[in-house]
C-alpha cells in the first residue's frame, strides 16, 4: 500500500536514560514501523550501548530498504552522547538525509533566587 506512495519518510528517534526508541512515520505522521532497543531482549543499561543502537539502526535500514526508500528527515529528541553515532551510521548509508533536527531540550531548575544577605 504504501511501497508506490512514499518518497521520504520521518525517522524520529528518542534517547532516554534506559531505552532508545526508534519511529518511521510518513510526511504525515502515520506510523510505518517502530522499534526499540527493549525489543531486542537486552536489559537494563546495556540497552543504551553502542552494539545496541547499531542493531537498531540496521534493522530500520533494512525496512527502509525493503520500501526502497532513499530520502529520510531525521529527528532526534533527548539527551544523550550517541546521536553523534547515529549521524555518522547514517552518513555512511545509502540514505540521503533532507533534514536533521535535534529537539533535546536542557533541562533547569528555573532563575535562581539571590543570595540572602545576613547582617
Amino acid at each position: 500500500m504504501y511501497k508506490n506512495n512514499l518518497k521520504s519518510v520521518r525517522l524520529n528517534i528518542l534517547f532516554t536514560s534506559n531505552n532508545i526508541l526508534c519511529t518511521v512515520t510518513d510526511i504525515e505522521g502515520k506510523v510505518l514501523f517502530w522499534t526499540s532497543a527493549g525489543s531486542k531482549k537486552t536489559r537494563g543499561t546495556k540497552k543504551v550501548t553502542l552494539t545496541t543502537i547499531i542493531t537498531i539502526l540496521r534493522l530500520i535500514l533494512e525496512y527502509l530498504h525493503q520500501l526502497k526508500i532513499r530520502h529520510v528527515h531525521l529527528n532526534l529528541s533527548g539527551l544523550d552522547k550517541n546521536k553523534k553515532i547515529v549521524l555518522k551510521y547514517f552518513k555512511q548509508s545509502f540514505l540521503n538525509v533532507l533534514s536533521i533536527t535535534n529537539n533535546s531540550m536542557l533541562s533547569h531548575n528555573g532563575c535562581k533566587n539571590p543570595k540572602r544577605r545576613y547582617v
